[in-house]
């Protein structure tokens, strides 16, 4: 069976996503309501930087697959977050 491949949330792009993408807008969602878009390498400054452009709170972390590919732990990878993060609060 074929792993589960995320891909990024850039319009048209297709290429696997690598990177969490988490952010919220302080005007309609609370704290704890975080949105997540994934990014590929090329993409993820350009989503970032678009969310702080907008002075919405954002984070990125690395999305860390685990070594047996089941549908079932790729999302727990995703929905849990990741180390090495980089951080940028508006």
């Amino acid at each position: 069976m074929e792993p589960e491949r995320f891909t990024c949330s850039r319009a048209a792009c297709g290429e696997p996503a690598l990177w969490r993408v988490e952010w919220r807008n302080p005007k309609i969602h609370t704290a704890d309501r975080v949105k997540v878009w994934l990014a590929c390498d090329e993409h993820v400054d350009y989503l970032r930087e678009f969310l702080a452009a907008r002075d919405f709170p954002v984070r990125v972390a690395e999305i860390h697959l685990p070594a047996t590919n089941t549908a079932e732990t790729n999302t727990a990878a995703i929905n849990t977050g990741a180390t090495n993060t980089a951080e940028s609060q508006a």
